[in-house]
C-alpha cells in the first residue's frame, strides 16, 4: 500500500473547496501469507530508503486548468468521478525525495488529457505540484518542464503529504508469485466501503517496486475505478524546484 495516499480515495482536492479524508495507517494491519508479507516489508524499506524515486500514473487523478484565470482543479480517487466541475483524465509523474525512509518533498507533473480538444483554445496544459511537509505549491507549466509561478495551496487540497514513509505493508495478502524477473504480490483492504484489490510486481533481483495495479470495486452510491503505477530509481537526488510565487 502507497502510504502517502492514505487511501484517500474519497477525498476531494479542488481549488475552490476541499475536504479530505486520512485514514490512520495503525488502524490496519498486515494479515494473510507470511512470504508475501516479508517481502512486501522488504521491498517497501528498501524503496523508502532510496533518495530518489519516480513514479508514472494513470487514473487516480483528473485535473483541468484555466490559463486566463490561472487556477487549477483536480479531484482524485473516488471523487474524480463525483466532481461537478470539468476535470479530465490526467497522467502524473512524481519524482520523490528521500530521507531516513521518509519522503521529504515530492514534485508531481499532471497532464489533463481532453481526448474533444482539437484546437489551441481548448488545450490542457501540464499542472505542477511542488508539495513539503508545511506546505504546498501549484502552478501551470505553460512551457518548458516547470511553471514560471506558483501559488501556495493548503495541505488539505492537493492530493499527497510528504513527512512520512511511501509504502508500507497493509491489507490481506496472498501468496506471492515469481514471474521471472518479477515477484508479484496482491492484497486487499476495505477502504471508504470499498474493497481494492492492489497488485504490486518487485523485482526478484533489488527488492523494489517496479509496478503496481490498483482496483476499487463498486459498492452501494460508488463506482468501481482503477490506477496503473510505473516506479524506477533517479540515478541522482534531484535539487527542489524553485518557487516564485505569482503576482
Amino acid at each position: 500500500m502507497r502510504a502517502t495516499h492514505r487511501r484517500r480515495l474519497a477525498a476531494v482536492a479542488l481549488v475552490v473547496a476541499a475536504s479530505a479524508v486520512v485514514l490512520p495507517l495503525d488502524a490496519f494491519g498486515a494479515t494473510g501469507n507470511p512470504a508475501a508479507i516479508a517481502l512486501y516489508r522488504v521491498a517497501a524499506a528498501r524503496t523508502d530508503a532510496q533518495p530518489a524515486y519516480v513514479l508514472n500514473q494513470t487514473g487516480w487523478v483528473r485535473a483541468s486548468d484555466s490559463v486566463r484565470k490561472n487556477q487549477v482543479t483536480w479531484a482524485w480517487g473516488f471523487a474524480q468521478f463525483k466532481s461537478r466541475l470539468k476535470v479530465y483524465p490526467a497522467r502524473e509523474h512524481l519524482v520523490l525525495v528521500q530521507h531516513a525512509g521518509s519522503t521529504v518533498w515530492l514534485e508531481d507533473t499532471i497532464t489533463p488529457i481532453d481526448p474533444g480538444c482539437r484546437t489551441a483554445a481548448c488545450k490542457q496544459y501540464p499542472i505542477e505540484i511542488v508539495v513539503h511537509q508545511r506546505v504546498a505549491y501549484e502552478g501551470i507549466i505553460l512551457s518548458g518542464h516547470s511553471a514560471a509561478c506558483f501559488r501556495a495551496e493548503p495541505l488539505r487540497k492537493v492530493p499527497y503529504t510528504v513527512g512520512s514513509p511511501w509504502w508500507v505493508a497493509v491489507g490481506h495478502f496472498a501468496k506471492k508469485v515469481v514471474r521471472g524477473t518479477l515477484t508479484e504480490i496482491t492484497s486487499t483492504y476495505i477502504n471508504e466501503g470499498q474493497v481494492v484489490t492492489e497488485r504490486d510486481w518487485i523485482t526478484t533481483k533489488t527488492k523494489l517496486f517496479a509496478q503496481s495495479m490498483m482496483r476499487a470495486a463498486a459498492t452501494t452510491g460508488r463506482r468501481a475505478f482503477s490506477y496503473r503505477i510505473t516506479d524506477g530509481r533517479l540515478a541522482k537526488v534531484p535539487a527542489s524546484p524553485r518557487i516564485s510565487l505569482c503576482s
